[in-house]
């Protein structure tokens, strides 16, 4: 789903994807006796959660994907479902969440089955059933410890328990990739709100439960999955990207339960939403920046003529001169291909940050070949698509009927799951303006490259409906928090900061600030690499984590390089 709005909209959106932090209702008291501390929190009864009957057992066949890590080819693996209630305040009559989880025990390993270290790779929307199967974990910490990878809550496998999901019209969603990304007028702008209302009021429709999404949510599922699945032990955690806003909650909520917890790529614990837009904003731009001047090297161009051939690409994309796999109306010029979007020329680009910088900068100078000499934006299409969840290749066909689309819901549960965690006030026309200006200072090739070629920028009250509208129009729905949320560590425990010096998903002066806020070690990177722990494939990295779980001397602050 493309949102359409101004560049201070776009701006903060692009923090809201990658830094998403919320806020929370008071912090649930903690048990000291190692059993769940949410039996006493609350109004509701949760006694029958926490004491729910669980066994491991095989894995549903669709679980499993095709590519496996040799880490999951050498380990046992174990699979089952934990109940969890829908809401943790209140009695609704809501069905629960049933949360799939998966356990890899490494082969001959002597590691304490009652325990375990639990991992998400982020999102919101991210699957951790996926991450456990394609993880190479480091050998001395997996003969130590099972691995427990989940879905939370209405990602993937974890569904209401009574089958029903969260899931928007597959159609609409699609449609929104080719609406105008950059109106030129207030008409076309107009035009495109119109039909994202449209997506909007069709998916709350369909998903009365959709509110229950939010991290305060799968925070607390966490520690039900602890008292459940590692009963008597505290919660070890590897949280990557969004995860480490799970993993803030947690430490903020239940202080007497924490173990060992990492934070690899911090989302942001800045209060001041500008103030992160714009770290955000220029990290992208210095991310550009190192995407053009690869590329004029490679073409043998110099600097300025690399940007001048991007602008020509999205000005075709602009003018319906861009072809691809992807779009749904036929291309006249290029008969057998379909139209493609600015959106997804954009889209493609901002993508490729999440890529390790040599595969990214390659990717970069083919599609950029291919898109200004041969107006071809199928990679960008490609890496677009991919990124929100897509199957690219369910999107060939000369027609949206030929389509047979297929397409998770990770965009829809990470804009709901933000929307519930921290949805503020609408700047105001003067901060819409300062925002805009100081976008354009900080990042002056992103600002352009998000804006019309006719200069035209929207400025004023948001057009067109969203999640908050829906939240605070509905009595029954809770108020989506108007503050952000700043984690703390009332345990003292020592956890552990990691973060990548150039990267530009989650920039390090995020894991820098969460360093000092939790008072806890930095592991620095030397690396554009977006959640470096995640891959497993730093064997500096590995070891610090490794120390961090298996030593009981501190971690200090650590280097490594890419």
């Amino acid at each position: 789903m493309i949102r359409l709005g101004s560049l201070a909209a776009l701006s903060t959106a692009a923090l809201l994807l990658a830094a998403c932090a919320g806020t929370t209702t008071s912090s649930p008291e903690a048990d000291a006796s190692g059993e769940s501390a949410l039996t006493t929190t609350g109004e509701r009864d949760l006694a029958a959660y926490v004491n729910q009957d669980f066994s491991w057992d095989t894995c549903d066949r669709d679980w499993l994907i095709d590519a496996t890590s040799a880490a999951f080819e050498a380990s046992e693996v174990e699979c089952g479902t934990v109940l969890v209630p829908a809401t943790y305040e209140g009695n609704q009559d809501i069905p629960d969440f049933a949360i799939a989880v998966m356990r890899v025990v490494r082969e001959t390993s002597d590691a304490n089955p009652d325990t375990g270290i639990f991992i998400n790779p982020g999102g919101p929307g991210g699957s951790g059933i996926e991450q456990v199967q394609n993880s190479n974990f480091p050998e001395d910490l997996h003969n130590a410890f099972p691995f427990i990878g989940f879905d939370p809550r209405g990602v993937g496998f974890s569904d209401f328990a009574d089958g029903t999901e969260i899931e928007c019209s597959d159609e609409l969603d699609y449609l929104s990739y080719f609406g105008e990304a950059s109106p030129a007028n207030e008409a076309e702008l107009d035009a495109s709100i119109a039909e994202l209302d449209q997506y909007y009021e069709d998916c709350v429709e369909s998903n009365p439960y959709w509110w229950t999404l939010s991290t305060d949510n799968v925070a607390k599922d966490l520690e039900l999955l602890r008292s459940v699945l590692t009963p008597g032990e505290p919660l070890n955690f590897i949280g990557s990207s969004y995860g480490t806003t799970i993993a803030g909650r947690y430490v903020s909520f239940f202080p007497e339960q924490v173990g060992k917890v990492v934070f690899d790529s911090p989302t942001t614990v800045d209060q001041d939403r500008i103030e992160s837009a714009l770290v955000n904003f220029a990290a992208n731009e210095v991310k550009l920046e190192k995407f053009l001047e690869g590329y004029a090297t490679y073409a043998e161009i110099s600097f300025d003529e690399a940007w001048e051939r991007v602008l020509t690409v999205r000005q075709k994309a602009d003018d319906e001169q861009l072809i691809g796999f992807a779009g749904y109306e036929p291309s006249e010029r290029s008969p057998g291909n379909m139209v493609s979007s600015e959106a997804l020329f954009v889209r493609g680009i901002l993508t490729l940050n999440y890529y390790p910088e040599d595969v990214s900068q390659n990717l970069f100078n083919a599609a950029m070949d291919d898109a200004y000499f041969s107006s071809w934006n199928g990679t960008f299409e490609w890496l677009g698509f991919s990124l929100d969840g897509y199957d690219p290749d369910s999107l060939e066909g000369s027609s949206l009927e030929a389509k047979d689309i297929i397409r998770s819901n990770e965009y829809e549960v990470r804009v709901i799951v933000n929307t519930m965690d921290y949805a503020p006030e609408p700047l105001t026309t003067e901060e819409q303006i300062e925002l805009n200006e100081r976008a354009e200072e900080v990042a002056p090739l992103l600002s352009t490259l998000y804006s019309d070629a006719s200069g035209y920028e929207y400025v004023g009250p948001p057009k067109g409906v969203s999640w908050d509208d829906f939240a605070n129009a509905d009595p029954l729905i809770p108020d989506p928090p108007t503050t952000p949320f700043v984690p703390s560590n009332p345990s003292g425990a020592q956890l552990l900061i990691v973060g990548s010096i150039d990267e530009s998903v989650t920039p390090y002066s995020f894991a820098q600030d969460t360093a000092e806020l939790l008072d806890s070690s930095l592991l620095s990177v030397e690396s554009s690499r977006h959640a470096p722990v995640a891959f497993y494939n730093n064997t500096c990295v590995n070891e610090v984590v490794s120390a961090y779980f298996l030593e009981t001397s501190p971690v200090v602050d650590t280097t490594c390089g890419e």
